[in-house]
């Protein structure tokens, strides 16, 4: 038995092929990256995005933490679509999938996706456009749109219902039941109420349509 063999059998791998060590040194090298990635200067940076490739070459369950990182030093859409396309390319439908959900949750956060929180309403609800009209992504935004668009005084609503009802038409299941259960926080009056449990929704069959 060779040493590195030995290593991954104490280490509890799950076969001789799997380097574990080698994984867990990663995930934390890529882990205390994310505590420091604001100190990284725009070179720096470019170098990580160029190494991505490479870590999902060795091991593509790593796709989750080296997307924290790409979208935490996105300054726009446009990176932000990059980070999405080269994880969809080395991921199965599936997978990707389910990292696509965790990232929708992601970019609301301020300290996980600086650049969006940064933008004004308006400018939040183009990028959601952009993301469902172009680039066909209405899982990666819902939240934003639920959490900092819908909600928000002075937003063009008639704009926030074409987006409703086109993500209420989405082939996707999941996202489809979730827009079915959500009602925007919209008062008759043209107020908002986000505390108000009983809120207007906005139906295919109302006045709105």
């Amino acid at each position: 038995m060779s040493r590195r063999e030995e290593i991954d059998l104490k280490q509890n791998a799950l076969d001789n092929q799997h380097d574990l060590p080698v994984y867990h040194r990663i995930q934390r090298l890529l882990t205390n990256i994310n505590s420091n990635i604001d100190q990284f200067d725009n070179d720096k940076k470019i170098h990580f995005r160029l190494l991505t490739p490479i870590i999902l070459q060795f091991d593509k369950t790593l796709a989750p933490l080296i997307g924290t990182l790409l979208i935490k030093i996105s300054q726009n859409k446009e990176d932000l679509e990059d980070v999405l396309k080269i994880l969809q390319e080395n991921l199965s439908e599936n997978y990707f999938e389910r990292i696509l959900t965790e990232f929708s949750t992601l970019i609301n956060k301020k300290d996980s996706c600086p650049f969006i929180q940064l933008l004004n309403v308006d400018e939040k609800l183009h990028l959601a456009q952009w993301f469902i009209n172009e680039k066909h992504r209405p899982l990666f935004v819902f939240d934003l749109l639920k959490n900092y668009v819908f909600n928000q005084q002075g937003v063009n609503r008639e704009q926030c219902q074409n987006l409703l009802r086109q993500i209420r038409q989405s082939e996707n299941l999941f996202l489809r039941q979730q827009a079915m259960e959500y009602t925007v926080p919209w008062n008759e009056d043209g107020s908002v109420d986000n505390d108000n449990d009983d809120q207007m929704s906005v139906s295919e069959n109302s006045d709105m349509s």
